[in-house]
Order: structure tokens, then sequence, then C-alpha cells
């Protein structure tokens, strides 16, 4: 006698219940169809479940059960269907998307002028109505970078989500960077001329026109290490006129490392000092990244594994980042960066400063955000930052299919939808599921003026 399907009131008959044991297997193929991917469901479960057999047991010999056989099963059929059919891209725009950002967001460039005479240009998104209860965000992207790893295209830019959350953001593109950049660059500055001039100019010109005291700073690779070194010369009293740590209300760190023992990367940095890439005049960053785009199947190999997982970003946005995301790197710039990799710390320009070994200077609110396979900023470099700051508010995410959270003392396990690189923690195809509501739920809790949290407030994806 067939055994009918248990009914909501009949939760006792679940248990041992398989309806593949009840029902003969060719009415169970029925039931997917026979057109596109359909076929291929059936032809895998032809292989699992045999025509003509009963499906596999579920209920051993001795009367035991066995939740192991029935748990592979099932995640194998889920596995197999979600590859069939893949999720729809999440929705961040409504169909016309120009109209409906431009009515809800405005945007503006900024001039600033740096203590040297430098002309370094913010640009600015905001709500047309910008709330007076809510501190800005400063956003500063990476070595070489411009604005465009975090404000890319529309659709993908982080800087339009926390724009239309309510958010008064400003991205600054330092000396040298996309709009920034001048006609005849010089090229004659290093890592703590990002620090001596253009920061502190850019940063007072953003609280005086957001009229707060305070900002949000979010720091993309170099972006981030800058922060790190801005409260630590603010914690050692460097100069107090220019670094004044009360200007930070919290900061996200996207990618940033401090330490470095790659052997990639070592490998380049003995290549940079004893070949002629030292003596000229700059590193064509900008040539090199627009020629590497014009190959399409070295974007889409493990090739550019320094940039990104290359699973975890689509072909237009590896072109438009390496087209319009880099830019030249200054000598004096390259020479730190190579510095810090032979030396293995992140070190002040003149040597005077180990950033890594002052990290315990640093007290202010701090998320962590890493890539579970970047090889540029660690998962070890991240938990060294996260181990060694002093604030009591500190968090590190750990983004990957085996990711964690770090928070008050616990370590929990987490996953998600793709193991992240370095690049596409920004720009990557999950990162408006899986990090981008993360960084704006971690913003908006600190960024209070009255120091309420927020209550109930609406995401806008």
């Amino acid at each position: 006698m067939r055994k009918s399907s248990p009914t909501a009131l009949d939760r006792s008959e679940w248990i041992g219940y398989n309806p593949l044991n009840s029902l003969p297997f060719s009415e169970c193929l029925r039931c997917f169809g026979r057109s596109g991917g359909e076929r291929r469901t059936m032809k895998i479960l032809k292989k699992i479940l045999k025509p003509g057999s009963a499906a596999p047991a579920l209920v051993a010999a001795d009367g035991d059960t066995a939740p192991d056989r029935e748990k592979t099963l099932v995640e194998g059929i889920q596995k197999l269907y979600r590859r069939i059919y893949p999720a729809p891209p999440p929705f961040f725009y409504p169909e016309d998307k120009t109209e409906y950002l431009f009515k809800r967001v405005q945007k503006r460039n900024i001039t600033v002028y740096t203590e040297d005479d430098r002309a370094i240009i913010l640009t600015n998104k905001s709500p047309h109505i910008k709330s007076a209860n809510r501190y800005p965000v400063f956003c500063i992207p990476g070595l070489a970078e411009t604005r465009f790893v975090l404000d890319q295209a529309l659709g993908n830019s982080f800087v339009d989500y926390l724009a239309l959350n309510g958010f008064d953001v400003y991205v600054v593109e330092l000396r040298g960077h996309g709009k920034s950049r001048q006609t005849r660059e010089r090229y004659d500055w290093n890592v703590q001329t990002f620090l001596k001039y253009d920061i502190p100019a850019c940063l007072n010109r953003v609280l005086e026109e957001s009229g707060q005291d305070r900002v949000l700073w979010v720091g993309h690779s170099m972006g981030g290490m800058l922060l790190l070194a801005y409260l630590i010369h603010a914690g050692l009293a460097v100069d107090t006129e220019l670094y004044d740590s009360n200007a930070i209300q919290a900061g996200v760190l996207v990618g940033s490392p401090v330490f470095f023992n790659q052997l990639s990367l070592i490998a380049f940095a003995l290549l940079y000092r004893t070949s002629f890439l030292e003596r000229l005049p700059f590193m064509p960053t900008s040539f090199l990244s627009n020629l590497l785009s014009m190959f399409g199947l070295v974007l889409d190999s493990p090739l550019t594994y320094h940039f990104w997982n290359y699973r975890n970003m689509e072909h237009k946005n590896k072109v438009l980042y390496l087209k319009d995301g880099l830019d030249n790197i200054s000598q004096g710039v390259m020479r730190d960066f190579m510095e810090y990799i032979l030396k293995g710390d992140f070190v002040s320009s003149d040597g005077k400063i180990n950033y890594r070994e002052n990290l315990y200077l640093i007290q202010k609110p701090l998320l962590i955000v890493s890539g579970s396979a970047d090889p540029l900023a660690t998962p070890e470099s991240a938990n060294i930052i996260y181990d060694n700051i002093s604030s009591q508010d500190r968090e590190l995410r750990l983004f990957g299919t085996k990711g964690l959270m770090r928070r008050g003392g616990q370590t929990i396990k987490m996953k998600d939808r793709a193991d992240y690189g370095h690049v596409d923690l920004t720009l990557g195809i999950n990162s408006r599921e899986d990090i981008w509501p993360y960084m704006l739920s971690w913003l908006r809790k600190r960024a209070r003026v009255d120091g309420t949290e927020p209550d109930g407030e609406e995401r806008i994806s």
C-alpha cells in the first residue's frame, strides 16, 4: 500500500519518511520536466538513483537512521540546482538607473589646496537633504588607485550605496591620481607626503563642508594603512596641528596590510631593487594596466590573483578597473612599499616609526575587513591588527566560504558566497550582498552625532 504524504498535523509520520521510496522513479522524474537545464538534472539524478530500483534507503538494516546519507543526497541536489539556475544579480537600482540615482543623490567636485600648493580633488556624493545627526564618510583609495575602486559605475559603486542610504560621502584622490593628476607631473612624493599634506588638508575641508567635527574613515588597501599611520602619529603627538585623533569617529580598513611575508612580493621587490625599474622617473602603472586589460583570457585566469579572485569579478568590471582605476606610482611611494616588503613591516618613509609595533596606540573603533583569498592583505595581517590595537570597539570580519568574525573575545565561523581577493572586496560580484550591507550596518551604529544607535532604519539596496 502506497504511503500518503504526511499532513501538517501528522508530524510523527515525518520520521523516517522518504517520498522517493514511496513513488516510482519515473513519476519522480516527471516533476523535473524535459527541457533545458532539467535534462542535466535528470541525468545526474539517474546516476544517483537508478531506474527500476527504490531510492537509497534512509534507514539502515539494523533499524538505525542514516542522516549522513540523506544530508549528502540533499546537498548534492541543491548544489546542482544552484549551478544550473544561478541566483539573479542583486537589485541595486530600478531599470532607469541614471534617473533614479540623480533624483536621490547629488554630486559635486571640491578643490582643496595643500600647504605645498597642490590641488587635490574631492568627489562629494550625498542625499539632497543631509542629516545633521550623522557624521560624513571620508574615503581614500589604495596604492595607485583612483576613486573608481570605491565609486566605479552605476550599480557597482559603494559610494553611491552609502549616499543612497543617507551618508554624506567624500572620496579623496591623492596627488597624481584621477582628477588630482596634473598634466605634467613631477612624481616627487612618497607616502609621508600623503600623510603630511594631502590628508590633513582634505580632512579639514571635509569637516568644514559637512559642518561636523568628526568623520568616518573608509580606506581601501593603502587608504586604510594611512588611517593607521594617522592615528599612530596622533598617539605619538608627532604634530598635533596635523594629526588630531579627535577628528576620527571610527574607521573601516578594507584589505589593508601591515605585515608582508609573501614570497611573490619579495621576489618583485628584489627585482625592482636590482633592475632598471628603480631608475625610471615613475612606475608606468597606468600604461601597464591598460595593456593588461586587452588580454581577456589572462584577466579571467588565476594569473591575476594578486588583483582579485578571478571568479568573483565580472569581466567588464575588471576592464573598467584596469583602464580607469589605476594611475602611475611615484618612485618615492614605490620605494616605500618595497621597503615594507623587504623589511616585512609597515614603517614610516624615514624609517623612524614602525607602525606595526605602535598599533597599541590606536583606541578608535575599527572594522577590519579582509578577504580569505587576498594575497596582499592576508588574513594573518588582519589578525595582527585586531590583536594589537587597543580599541575596545574593534571587529575583524574575514569574508570567504570559510570566513569568520572576531569581536568581543569571540570567534564565530561565517560562510559567504565566495572567497574574496583584494579588489573584489569592493567590486566583486557578491560584494553588494556580502560586504556592502555589513559595512553599512557597522557605520550606521557609529554615525550618530548624538551617540544614539539607529532605530529600525530601512536599508536601500
